[in-house]
């Protein structure tokens, strides 16, 4: 890892944080995400093979699921939630105001339709798309930066029916040992748990 990208992610916390005692925090999280969430979601949405986030929006997503996990979770959304998917506007909407009434019954509804809705299923491209872009971002980042977006991937890749879950999880886990989103999807596949999808199938 080039010790200058490191040090560069650290300044990039410092800068995120600062913006937020400034700002306040749904205002400086706009700021900061506004430009990164347009970008993720075109890639999302794009038919590339190989989806690429520019590195600003790559470095400013991985602190901010660092440092938020409801931005995480925003995160995890764009890419489960059914076609046509979460505009720009409402998934910033997500991120930045996390305990809004309406924000928590989408958020509740997307994640219990994934184990109880046997008619929620996958956007593959999606969910492949996501992938690239996680695995890339992990990838590229430092130490410390790297368990959110494989908590990510390995959930994503959990509930798309792939086989690289408990790797991205394992990862994680070796990344930050506190990571409990990478603990669940160790616990699931354990227990051979499946999304409704599957478990239909």
């Amino acid at each position: 890892m080039n010790d200058s990208h490191e040090h560069g992610m650290t300044e990039l916390v410092e800068n995120y944080r600062e913006g937020r005692r400034r700002w306040g925090v749904e205002d400086a999280d706009r700021r900061w995400l506004r430009q990164p969430l347009t970008d993720w979601t075109a890639c999302l949405k794009g038919q590339q093979a190989q989806p690429q986030l520019n590195p600003d929006s790559t470095d400013r997503l991985a602190v901010a699921i660092t440092e938020t996990l409801a931005i995480r979770d925003g995160l995890i959304l764009s890419i489960l939630a059914p076609e046509p998917g979460l505009d720009d506007d409402r998934l910033l909407d997500l991120c930045v105001r996390p305990n809004d009434p309406a924000n928590v019954t989408a958020l509740c509804s997307i994640l219990d339709s994934v184990f109880k809705d046997s008619t929620m299923q996958p956007d593959h491209p999606r969910c492949r798309a996501g992938l690239v872009m996680l695995e890339a971002m992990a990838g590229k980042a430092p130490p410390g930066f790297r368990s959110q977006p494989l908590a990510v991937a390995s959930y994503v890749d959990w509930w798309s029916g792939g086989s690289q879950a408990s790797g991205f999880a394992e990862q994680a886990l070796a990344d930050d040992r506190s990571c409990s989103l990478a603990a669940i999807v160790l616990a699931l596949i354990g227990r051979s748990i499946d999304p409704a999808w599957r478990q239909s199938s």
